[in-house]
């Protein structure tokens, strides 16, 4: 009967180990996908630091490219905060250039609807994104960098 409970404790303490070294594993995975202490430039003695922003952004630029032609000299932009659904407008105005840039508090996900005319129809073309600040590790600096906010509404032939 020893010999019995033995085995069984045996295989118990197999499994816990099993589980611990998965539960080390996906620790180890998350620390090194989410690793901010890796400088993203390797090479530190020639590197030009005038895109590295030491102070952290308040807003950014959203970049939004539409569709100007002879039926579209304007275009119409309603630009929300949040998704569509949420009806919160955050800007709206005309587009008379196909690329211009609107200034936008950051860590917020954004909407654009763009409406074109058609003959007699309406097109809406929408995109989202979310458009956020974060901190890198530049060699030894800590830089911001804004990530997305670019917004493609053009027509698509």
């Amino acid at each position: 009967m020893t010999n019995i409970n033995n085995e069984i404790l045996n295989i118990i303490k197999m499994k816990n180990i099993y589980k611990i070294i998965k539960i080390l594993f996906v620790f180890a995975l998350i620390s090194f996908l989410t690793d901010c202490d890796k400088p993203m430039v390797q090479d530190c003695e020639n590197y030009d630091f005038s895109d590295c922003d030491l102070e952290e952004p308040d807003w950014g630029f959203l970049i939004i490219d539409v569709t100007i032609n002879d039926e579209n000299p304007k275009v119409p932009i309603t630009i929300y905060k949040g998704y569509i659904e949420d009806n919160i407008i955050e800007w709206e105005d005309t587009a008379t250039t196909s690329k211009f840039e609107i200034d936008v508090s950051l860590n917020q996900y954004y909407s654009v609807v763009a409406k074109y005319k058609s003959g007699n129809n309406t097109i809406l073309a929408v995109d989202g994104d979310y458009f956020e600040k974060k901190k890198v590790k530049v060699c030894d600096e800590r830089c911001w960098i804004i990530k997305g906010g670019e917004y493609n509404l053009e027509l698509k032939y």
